[in-house]
Order: C-alpha cells, then structure tokens, then sequence
C-alpha cells in the first residue's frame, strides 16, 4: 500500500524518528510503525496533521510515485508568485544553460499595457524565457530571460536581453543588450551592455 511506504520515505527525508512523529501526533510509536508497514492505517481525521508534519498535501500521501510528486511538490509555495515549470510526463524538466528541442525555451504572453494600478506579476519561472511583451512585476528566471520590458527586480541565472529595465535591483550574469537600462543596484558577473545606463551601485558578482 502506498500511504504506508509513502509516509516512512517521508519521515525519512524529514530525518525524524517513529518516536517523534508519535509525539507529534499524539499516538504511539507502534501505531507509526504498524503505518509504515502497511499492518494498519491512520484514522481518517490524521491525515491532515501527517500531511502537514511531512511537509506534503494529503494528496502526496496515497501517490503512486511519490519522487514525481514530491519535485512538483517542492515548487510549490503559499504566496503570490506566479510559477512556470515545463513537465515531460510525470517527470520535471530539467534547467539547463543550454536551449535544444528536449529542453525548449519557456515562452510567456503577458497582458499588454499592465501597470500597478491593474495587473502586477511576480514571476518565477524554471527555464528560459522568451516574451515579445512587457512584464510588470519581479521576475526570478533560472536561466536566461529575453522579452520587450521588465518594470520589477530581476534575478536570473543566465543572460538578460530586454529593451528596457527599470529596477530596484537587478542580479545575473550578464546583460546583453538593453536600450534603457534604471536600477539602484546591479550585481553582474559579467559584462553589462546597455545605451543608457542609470544606477547608484554597480557590483561584480563572482
């Protein structure tokens, strides 16, 4: 039975004892044991207290593959951003600093002409991203990011190619091509290429 094996791996990842989720849950260590052995169940109405001790949604506890699961599981976060991972099956794919057929670039419309006052993003996304639109908002991308204008901070692994940036704070390896470039700050590993640059503090981030 899955939710057995499912909720020792877990407690296992979670270094804990049997003893300790017992106490956490108010049961016997027998009883976690006798769970994980597939010999008896958990009452119904503890699910919901495993599932959150293990760091898991209830639905994770009964999955057929929990390691599929669990790399879904791990991007998920309780607050406003808006997430972007690519999915071959089950299977997450994988960020690479490479653009192929296997691993293609993420591309991503945006709503034209958003503004504060309308629609603001904030957006973290797993791969590269190509946009022909604006994005208004901070934008956290694991590889390289190319799109019209990003009115937000910026943190990205890879390159930055935009037509225009205005920020707080900008972090990557290096920015390619920017018309206007306006941040306070700006942490680069590499070369910075832009016509008009605005910024209090320049860094090199090695």
């Amino acid at each position: 039975m899955n939710l057995g094996n499912n909720i020792k791996q877990l407690r296992q990842q979670k270094n804990m004892t049997q003893e300790q989720i017992a106490e956490k849950l108010g049961v016997t260590y027998q009883a976690v044991s006798k769970w994980e052995t597939n010999a008896n169940t958990p009452d119904i109405s503890l699910l919901p207290a495993i599932a959150s001790l293990l760091g898991v949604s209830i639905d994770a506890l009964f999955a057929d593959n929990l390691m599929a699961f669990s790399d879904i599981h791990s991007f998920m976060r309780d607050d406003d951003v808006i997430r972007v991972v690519q999915m071959r099956g089950t299977k997450i794919v994988k960020v690479s600093s490479a653009v192929s057929p296997d691993e293609p670039p993420i591309e991503i419309a945006f709503p034209h002409n958003c503004n504060d006052r309308t629609q603001y993003f904030k957006v973290e996304v797993y791969g590269h991203i190509f946009s022909d639109s604006s994005i208004n908002g901070d934008v956290v991308c694991h590889q390289t990011i190319q799109c019209g204008d990003i009115n937000g901070d910026v943190r990205s692994n890879g390159d930055i190619k935009a037509n225009e940036l205005n920020s707080q704070k900008i972090v990557c390896n290096n920015i390619t091509d920017c018309y206007k470039l306006f941040s306070e700050t700006i942490e680069c590993s590499g070369s910075i290429n832009s016509a008009n640059l605005t910024c209090d503090q320049i860094t090199h981030k090695k």
